[in-house]
C-alpha cells in the first residue's frame, strides 16, 4: 500500500497497459480516475476496482485532444477524490503506412492524441503538483521513440516529441520536487497491436501487465531519485517490422 491515499489519473485507462496499470495502482492503495474514450471500458475498469479491491474510483471519458473534456475531467476527479498526485499519460494511437502515403489528416490525429493530448492533460494537472510540491508524471513514449523504421514517421515522430518533452519538464519541475519520466515499451501484446498487425509473430511480446509493473514501480516513493529520464522496457520481443 505504498500509494495509500493518493489519487491517480490515468488516460487511456480502459483496456491494455492502462486497465493494468489503474489495477495495480488501485492494489498499491491509490484512488484512481480512469478515463477512457470509451465509457464501456472505463466503467468497466472501475467497477472491478470498486468490488474487486475495494479502493474509490471514478470512470470518466471523453477526448484527449479535447481541452473541455480534460479540463472537466480533471475537475470532477478533485471533487471527487482529491487533488492529483500521479498523472499517467497513456493514451495513444499508431499508424502503420508509408510517409508518402500517410495524409495531413492521418499526420494530425496522430500527432494530437499522442502528444495534444499529453500536453493538455499535464497543463490541466501540474498546478496541483506543484502547489503540494509533490507528484509523479508518466508518460507512455515507445521503443520506436528511440529508432527509425519504415512506415511508421508520424508515429515515431510522436513518441521521439514524447521523450524530450518529459526530459524537459522533468528538469523545469525539479525544484518543485515533482518527478517526470517516459516509459518506452517494445512489443505488447494488446488490443491495439492485434488489429494494427493481427498475423505478426507475437514469440516474446510483453503482456499489459508487464509495462503497468514499470510504470507503477516508478510511481513509488523508492524510485524519487529517478526522473527527466526515459525507461526502455524492451523485453525479449522484437516490434513489428524488425
Amino acid at each position: 500500500m505504498e500509494l495509500k491515499d493518493k489519487v491517480a489519473f490515468v488516460t487511456g485507462g480502459g483496456r491494455g497497459i492502462g486497465k493494468e496499470t489503474c489495477i495495480l495502482l488501485a492494489k498499491k492503495g491509490a484512488k484512481v480516475a480512469v478515463f477512457s474514450n470509451h465509457q464501456a471500458e472505463s466503467e468497466e475498469t472501475a467497477h472491478y476496482i470498486r468490488e474487486e479491491i475495494g479502493v474509490e474510483t471514478i470512470p470518466l471519458t471523453g477526448d484527449v485532444r479535447s481541452e473541455e473534456d480534460i479540463n472537466r475531467a480533471v475537475q470532477e476527479t478533485q471533487e471527487k477524490l482529491g487533488s492529483v498526485d500521479i498523472l499517467i499519460n497513456n493514451a495513444g494511437v499508431m499508424l502503420l503506412k508509408p510517409f508518402q502515403e500517410t495524409t495531413v489528416e492521418e499526420w494530425d490525429f496522430v500527432q494530437d492524441v499522442n502528444m495534444r493530448g499529453v500536453y493538455l492533460c499535464t497543463r490541466a494537472i501540474v498546478p496541483q503538483m506543484i502547489e503540494k510540491k509533490d507528484g509523479v508524471i508518466i508518460n507512455l513514449s515507445s521503443i520506436w521513440g528511440t529508432k527509425g523504421g519504415p512506415d511508421r514517421s508520424a508515429y515515431i515522430a510522436s513518441k521521439y516529441a514524447l521523450i524530450g518533452f518529459s526530459k524537459a519538464l522533468g528538469e523545469e519541475l525539479k525544484p518543485y520536487k515533482v518527478r517526470v519520466n517516459a516509459v518506452c515499451p517494445g512489443p505488447v501484446d494488446t488490443k491495439m497491436m492485434e488489429e494494427l498487425a493481427p498475423d505478426v509473430n507475437k514469440e516474446n511480446w510483453l503482456q499489459p501487465i508487464d509495462l503497468a509493473q514499470v510504470v507503477v514501480d516508478l510511481c513509488l516513493p523508492k524510485m524519487r531519485a529517478v526522473t527527466a529520464s526515459a525507461i526502455e522496457a524492451f523485453g525479449y520481443g522484437r516490434p513489428v517490422g524488425l
